[in-house]
């Protein structure tokens, strides 16, 4: 059994490969690292680009094929193949820092928590420069120490490039990823949050996160175009937090479920007048279902737009779309 199993989403991603590939080789790493490349019927030449690692370190990668079903397909079929006691998603365009990653893996093997952080940069496609979203990713936790979720639940920034979770939780808990779908990273934090019983966590920046690239799915444009999709995960998440609302991750789930639905009025208000009727019956639909997440939904364009009974809402998208230029 390997102590990580890695899986690398991989579509279209051949100017990047390689360096995403290549950063995961670090001291140890034959004996304690699993590597799953996921080929999502790649038109590219990514295939071959990874053939090399498989051919030189048969120990650590592997290569999976499938038929295209989307990013969560690439990421449910890592779960179902993994050998390693943890599972991370690092996707085929973005790395790992390799001194963090070395102190990642020494963490790993020492730690038994359910729930690991680590932190991440965004790094600019163009320019190569570094930013932290934040400076901590649990402010307050003692590092390196397993903690029980309930001590730090409300202190954790849950993103998809800060969290590894044990395999065991990921197949053990009964939601799957959204299939033929974008923004499903959202599903992949929150689905095993119920069941997390302990947390540990390292400050380093381990995960390098690729920003600035035209076909990333968190460009507004790729927002308005995918709006549907990423409605249906919003609904899917707010059905899921009313299924668990008595677990001890409860607010950290409605939280969550808050700032996706944020998101997308912010992509509502990136249209014109059209999306104005799509807007206002989503609003009506949580708060009438999902009390506890409207009211947690404080934005300022949300507060102007409700205090006005949606009548600025031609005003409130004019400044939206302007404050992107």
């Amino acid at each position: 059994m390997k102590l990580l199993t890695i899986t690398v989403p991989m579509y279209n991603v051949a100017n990047y490969i390689e360096e995403c590939l290549k950063s995961f080789l670090v001291p140890g790493a034959e004996e304690a690292l699993e590597v799953l490349v996921v080929n999502d019927e790649t038109p590219d030449n990514s295939r071959e680009i990874a053939e090399k690692f498989v051919e030189k370190y048969p120990e650590i990668y592997r290569i999976i094929d499938k038929k295209n079903g989307g990013h969560g397909s690439t990421v449910n079929r890592g779960i179902e193949e993994a050998s390693g006691k943890y599972f991370k998603v690092v996707d085929g365009d973005d790395w790992v820092d390799q001194k963090a990653f070395e102190n990642f893996l020494a963490h790993l093997q020492k730690t038994d928590a359910d729930m690991v952080l680590s932190n991440y940069h965004w790094v600019d496609d163009k320019t190569k420069n570094r930013k932290e979203e934040v400076s901590e990713i649990c402010p307050g936790i003692e590092y390196g120490k397993d903690i029980p979720f309930s001590e730090v639940k409300d202190h954790i920034f849950a993103k998809m490039h800060a969290i590894t979770y044990k395999t065991s939780v990921l197949r053990n808990q009964p939601e799957r990823l959204d299939e033929k779908c974008f923004y499903v990273d959202a599903e992949y934090v929150i689905f095993p949050l119920p069941y997390i019983q302990t947390v540990s966590a390292i400050p380093d920046f381990v995960y390098q996160y690729r920003i600035g690239m035209s076909t990333q799915s968190m460009s507004i444009e790729n927002m308005m175009k995918r709006c549907s999709q990423h409605e249906r995960v919003l609904k899917r998440i707010m059905d899921f937090y009313d299924k668990h609302k008595t677990c001890a991750a409860a607010e950290m789930i409605r939280d969550m479920a808050a700032r996706l639905a944020v998101s997308q009025y912010k992509i509502y208000l990136s249209f014109p007048q059209s999306h104005k009727t799509r807007m206002v019956a989503m609003e009506k639909e949580i708060r009438e279902k999902f009390p506890e997440v409207y009211s947690q939904m404080k934005n300022p364009a949300v507060q102007v737009l409700r205090s006005t009974g949606y009548l600025t809402y031609g005003l409130v998208s004019m400044a939206v779309r302007y404050a992107r230029k």
